[in-house]
């Protein structure tokens, strides 16, 4: 039961109610909890995810396909560059929208193909035809169905298909709010696990910690991503790397969503920001650079760091990472420090998921300061939590 004077992310439950953004909060601060039993649920079931996944796995010349749309073809983006350097296999991001519009362009009759979903509702148009051109296309089809609503087409599609896996993560995760917070990290966070089997007690440990991590940090920064939300910027940029590049989207995606478009935002990597999309910074732009922990790639995000420092006019830069540079920390207009976790495990998407925590608070504050309803900030009903107007064409 909710306590009279409650507050959730510096705001008070009856504000949160007044405004429309009780939903999207709650769901925001709900992650590490539910990641903890998102990954124990796998744990528990090991034995027929070990032997579907090992299955598939053996099967020479394949390749995985991960998709979904929007924010859930972002998950398999995240997913992409650390189960490749895992599995040391094709692994290839494409959303849904992209296997509707073009399929045969994608889709490889004769590649035994595994193709993991990704989907909050498991009812959005384009992720349903997705597998049924799948279906039609590639001779030797295997489908993991990572969803958050049991009752969703996707999950029901599948149910009786032994060439199916259904993963099914907490209620808690179909997010009632406009944007999906909760449902992204936790989708995430359980295809890494799928690929972690030999060593889940290790990786349900590493989830552990990342939780203690994130509840540190969701009650550690609130106050100081809540000073950031009252500069007056119009447009914002988030910057990062391999993992963190589709960490960088979904933050950009976020905003959008969250603000109803008011704030522009935009994402890319370090590298890639100097060719040309540099060009978006202005007075009233925020860049946020999510540094990586990786040494290699960490020294790419700390130049540009730099160099973003050393051009910078009335624009803010935002540096998000573990163990920042004194050089940096000491110039930089707002530092958010993260925990340099221990991991039992190398697991390269846990830190951009310290980073994803970041992109939400920042969205869901802005969007409040905006005077906006976070759970439903376009009422008028030009975007919907579950797309809508969506034809669906048969394959000519």
């Amino acid at each position: 039961m909710e306590k009279i004077g409650e507050q959730l992310l510096g705001i008070d439950l009856e504000k949160l109610n007044e405004i429309n953004g009780l939903n999207t909060a709650k769901e925001i601060l709900q992650q590490p909890k539910v990641w903890k039993d998102a990954v124990l649920k796998i744990k528990n079931n090991k034995n027929k995810i070990d032997d579907f996944i090992n299955n598939f796995l053996s099967i020479e010349d394949s390749r995985i396909i991960l998709t979904g749309a929007g924010t859930s073809a972002f998950a398999g983006e995240t997913c992409e560059p650390y189960l490749t350097n895992l599995l040391n296999k094709r692994v290839e991001a494409i959303a849904t929208t992209d296997l509707v519009a073009s399929p045969e362009s994608y889709l490889i009759k004769g590649i035994p193909t595994l193709l993991i979903s990704f989907a909050r509702s498991g009812n959005s148009p384009e992720s349903v035809h997705a597998v049924k051109l799948a279906n039609q296309l590639v001779d030797n089809l295997y489908q993991v169905i990572i969803t958050c609503n049991e009752d969703g087409k996707l999950a029901q599609n599948t149910k009786e298909d032994e060439k199916s896996l259904l993963l099914l993560m907490p209620k808690e995760t179909n997010d009632l709010g406009f944007a999906m917070t909760s449902s992204f990290t936790t989708m995430v966070l359980s295809a890494m696990a799928l690929f972690n089997m030999s060593n889940i007690e290790m990786f349900v440990e590493d989830v552990n910690k990342l939780s203690v991590s994130v509840n540190n940090f969701l009650v550690d920064n609130t106050h100081k991503v809540s000073e950031l939300v009252n500069e007056k910027f119009e447009r914002i940029v988030y910057l990062g790397s391999s993992t963190s590049k589709a960490i960088a989207r979904e933050s950009a995606l976020k905003i959008l969503e969250l603000t109803g478009g008011i704030v522009n935002a935009n994402y890319d990597t370090p590298l890639g920001f100097r060719h040309g999309p540099k060009s978006v910074i202005d007075d009233t732009t925020i860049t946020v650079i999510y540094i990586s922990n990786y040494d290699y790639t960490r020294m790419y995000d700390l130049d540009l760091t730099r160099e973003m420092l050393a051009h910078r006019k009335e624009d803010k830069v935002v540096v998000v990472g573990c163990n920042i540079d004194k050089s940096i920390s000491d110039k930089a207009d707002y530092i958010f420090e993260l925990d340099n976790i221990n991991y039992s495990v190398e697991n390269e998407a846990l830190l951009p998921l310290q980073q994803i925590i970041f992109g939400q608070m920042l969205s869901f504050l802005k969007s409040i300061n905006l005077n906006i309803t976070p759970d439903n900030p376009c009422p008028t009903g030009e975007v919907n939590r579950v797309v809508q107007g969506v034809i669906l064409h048969d394959l000519i």
